[in-house]
C-alpha cells in the first residue's frame, strides 16, 4: 500500500470501474460532500493517503465485486465503508451483513438514502459535509417501518416462508389483523403488494440459486413455490426480460422491471429499519451453506 495508515483524509473516495455510473453518481454527491474518485482497485492502493470513507459503486452482483469489497473491507478496516449498487441480491446482502458494510444503498439514490450517507459521514467523519442542502421531507413510505409495526412481523414471517406462498389469510392470524387491513397497510406503508413483494421475493431467491446452485430451472421453480416452469419462466422474464435459462448460463444483461426496481429499493431501505429481518436472513444462507 502507498497511502500512509496514520494520515486519513477527510475525503469520501468512489471508487466505480464504470465510468458513467461512476459519473452520475459524483454527480449526485459532490454538492453535499467533498469527493474523490478512482476507477480500479489499483487506483484505491495507489490513493496517497487513508480516505476516511470509501463507496463501492457497482453495477450487478459478481464474484469480482464481491471479492473486492472483501478486500476493501479488510484493507481499509479504519475507513467507513458504503456499497453502493444499481441492484441488491441475496449474495450480496451476505457479503455485506457478514463483513460489517456500514450501509447498503440502492443506485440512484433516493431523497432518504442521500440524506442518510451525508449524515452518516458528516457525524462519523472529519469530511465536509452540507446536509443543509438536502431536502428535509423524505417522503417514502417504508420509512414508516418499525420494528414494532405489524409489517415488520409479516416481513419476518416472508423471509421465513416465502417458497410456500403464505396468503394474507394464512397470516392474518399470527399479526392479530384481518387480512384486507394487513392488505392495505402493506401497499400504504411498502409502495408494493403484498402479492408483488412476495413473487419479487421468490425471483430474487431463483436468481441467487440460479447463480449458486446446479438445481435445473423445473427445480428451482418447485423450490420457489411455482405452479409449473412455465409459470415461473413467465414472470422471471417479466420482470427481469431474460429468461432463466439464459440467466443460468451467464447472461446478465437484465432489464427490471418497474414493480422489480420498486421492490429492490424497498429491500435496500429496509436494511437499517429491520435488522431482524436481514440478520435472519442472513442466518438462514449460513444454515444452507453449513448443510450443502
Amino acid at each position: 500500500m502507498v497511502f500512509n495508515k496514520n494520515k486519513k483524509a477527510a475525503v469520501l473516495l468512489l471508487v466505480s470501474f464504470d465510468q458513467v455510473l461512476g459519473k452520475h453518481c459524483k454527480e449526485e454527491l459532490s454538492p453535499f460532500c467533498e469527493l474523490d474518485t478512482v476507477s480500479s482497485m489499483d487506483g484505491l492502493e495507489q490513493y496517497s493517503s487513508l480516505p476516511s470513507a470509501i463507496i463501492y459503486l457497482m453495477d450487478y452482483t459478481s464474484a469480482t465485486h464481491l471479492h473486492n469489497v472483501e478486500y476493501i473491507r479488510n484493507q481499509y478496516s479504519n475507513s467507513l465503508l458504503f456499497v453502493v449498487t444499481t441492484a441488491v441480491s441475496i449474495p450480496l446482502l451476505h457479503q455485506s451483513l457478514h463483513l460489517g458494510v456500514d450501509d447498503l444503498f440502492l443506485f440512484p439514490f433516493s431523497e432518504q438514502d442521500k440524506h442518510s450517507l451525508v449524515c452518516t459521514l458528516k457525524n462519523k467523519t472529519e469530511i465536509n459535509c452540507f446536509t443543509e442542502k438536502l431536502e428535509s421531507q423524505q417522503n417514502l413510505p417504508c420509512a414508516e417501518v418499525s420494528r414494532e409495526n405489524p409489517i415488520s412481523s409479516l416481513l419476518n414471517i416472508i423471509e421465513r416462508d416465502f417458497a410456500k406462498g403464505p396468503s394474507l389469510q394464512d397470516l392474518s392470524h399470527d399479526i392479530h389483523l384481518s387480512p384486507s387491513r394487513l392488505c392495505h397497510m402493506f401497499k400504504d406503508l411498502c409502495g408494493l403488494t403484498y402479492s408483488h413483494y412476495l413473487l419479487c421475493r421468490k425471483l430474487e431467491e431463483s436468481e441467487r440459486l440460479l447463480t449458486d446452485s446446479e438445481s435445473s430451472v423445473t427445480t428451482i421453480s418447485y423450490q420457489m413455490g411455482f405452479s409449473n416452469p412455465s409459470h415461473f419462466c413467465r414472470s422471471f422474464k417479466e420482470h427481469f426480460n431474460i429468461t432463466p435459462n439464459s440467466y443460468a448460463q451467464g447472461n446478465r444483461e437484465l432489464k427490471q422491471s418497474p414493480t422489480y426496481i420498486r421492490y429492490q429499493r424497498l429491500r435496500s431501505e429496509l436494511i437499517p429499519n429491520m435488522g431482524s429481518v436481514m440478520q435472519g436472513n442472513f442466518n438462514t444462507l449460513e444454515g444452507r451453506e453449513s448443510v450443502g
